[in-house]
């Protein structure tokens, strides 16, 4: 069975800030994600493994130790359990696969919800 085929391009146009998209979801398991990023995400850590590749622009992933810039075609892991944000002075894109208990929505922080 197939499932339901998406024009990312389009979805990425109409998406507000730190609200995923979700295109696909994995063995009931795994969702892959889209998002638009702007801004700078709360503080957070997740129970596994989390995955972003930028599709446009780029962003700057906070950890305790360090800054990573990831621009336009790179991709990162970020590990289960390492605090971390995503940070964004422009706009970037940004596709994600993560596990479907992770929350990574701004609405799933009451403290930016507004803000973002």
């Amino acid at each position: 069975m197939l499932s339901e085929k998406y024009n990312i391009h389009k979805i990425a146009s109409e998406l507000d800030t730190f609200s995923p998209f979700d295109l696909a979801e994995l063995d009931g398991e795994y969702l892959v994600r889209i998002a638009l990023f702007k801004g700078t995400f709360p503080w957070h850590t997740h129970p596994k493994d989390e995955f972003f590749l930028v599709l446009e622009g780029s962003f700057t992933l906070e950890t305790k130790e360090s800054n990573i810039v990831l621009h336009q075609g790179e991709c990162i892991t970020v590990r289960r359990g390492l605090e971390h944000r995503p940070s964004c002075e422009e706009k970037a894109v940004v596709l994600s696969a993560l596990h479907k208990t992770i929350r990574t929505s701004k609405h799933d922080f009451p403290e930016v919800r507004d803000k973002l």
